[in-house]
């Protein structure tokens, strides 16, 4: 494979070289947030992206423990850039995740990876890790409203 070819993850074509370092900060994070169990923070994982091409990662206390140059992001300007870009982390956390590094990071859980825009708001939840580690998808959740009101319909004729 050529160097300069691109090739996909989510959703944008995503360079070999953005796809490394998107995984460089998720590693980063297993290693500072790799402990013994009785020295365990209280935290979750803020990833902001920026359409300046760069990712941040933040923990609670508004300190930045990783950033990644993603190159194809600053190409990226649609109103959508969001939607993209968590497809991409989503991807990348699964990959980065093949062995469960990321479920047992020396923090309290339940934790979360939270995408972020510019303003820290919260758009989605990339990665909840509980005592059952779940990993939330668009999937998972697709007909989720549907299902709970006919849940609450039945239960509301008996």
């Amino acid at each position: 494979m050529q160097q300069t070819e691109k090739y996909r993850i989510g959703i944008m074509k995503l360079s070999p070289s953005s796809i490394a370092a998107l995984n460089e900060a998720l590693c980063k994070i297993s290693a500072l947030y790799s402990g013994e169990e009785d020295q365990l923070l209280s935290t979750d994982f803020y990833f902001m992206p920026t359409q300046e091409g760069c990712l941040h990662v933040y923990n609670d206390n508004d300190e930045e423990i990783a950033c990644a140059d993603v190159p194809e992001w600053k190409e990226y300007q649609q109103e959508d850039f969001y939607t993209k870009v968590e497809a991409d982390l989503r991807e990348a956390i699964k990959a980065a995740n093949g062995d469960g590094e990321l479920e047992r990071l020396a923090v309290w859980m339940p934790y979360s990876f939270v995408l972020v825009d510019d303003e820290r708001e919260s758009i989605s939840e990339l990665l909840l890790v509980d005592e059952d580690t779940l990993l939330v998808t668009d999937s998972l959740l697709e007909g989720l409203d549907d299902e709970l009101n006919a849940f609450i319909d039945k239960l509301l004729k008996e």
